[in-house]
């Protein structure tokens, strides 16, 4: 049996409003989908917590709320952009493709 706590999130059903979790596998196409929703989600974050940010008028506790999910997001794209780096190490021609999707994704959280 498949180790579920290596499970990631594919998206949303539509029907149901439930995520969608698998064990993707090194390098398929479950990965990628996993690999897509977490930055989708890491940069939809960003982009609440920059506005949260930008107004001003957050206090502490609510921004320290927002702590776990950012470790959370930020864990996964790490994650992300270490496989791209792996799978592309640097001399091999598509590397500056990989390295510029991972700086072009970077920009996306700027806050």
């Amino acid at each position: 049996m498949a180790d579920m706590s290596k499970a990631r999130a594919l998206g949303t059903d539509p029907l149901s409003g439930k995520t969608i979790y698998a064990v993707a596998e090194p390098g398929g196409a479950l990965e990628r989908i996993a690999d897509e929703t977490a930055v989708e989600a890491a940069t939809a974050l960003g982009a609440v917590v920059g506005a949260v940010l930008e107004s001003g008028v957050a206090t502490e506790a609510e921004l320290g709320a927002f702590v776990p999910a950012l470790y959370e997001a930020l864990g996964e794209v790490v994650d992300v952009a270490a496989r791209i780096i792996d799978r592309f190490p640097v001399g091999d021609g598509s590397a500056a493709l990989s390295l510029r999707d991972v700086l072009v994704l970077q920009s996306h959280f700027v806050i």
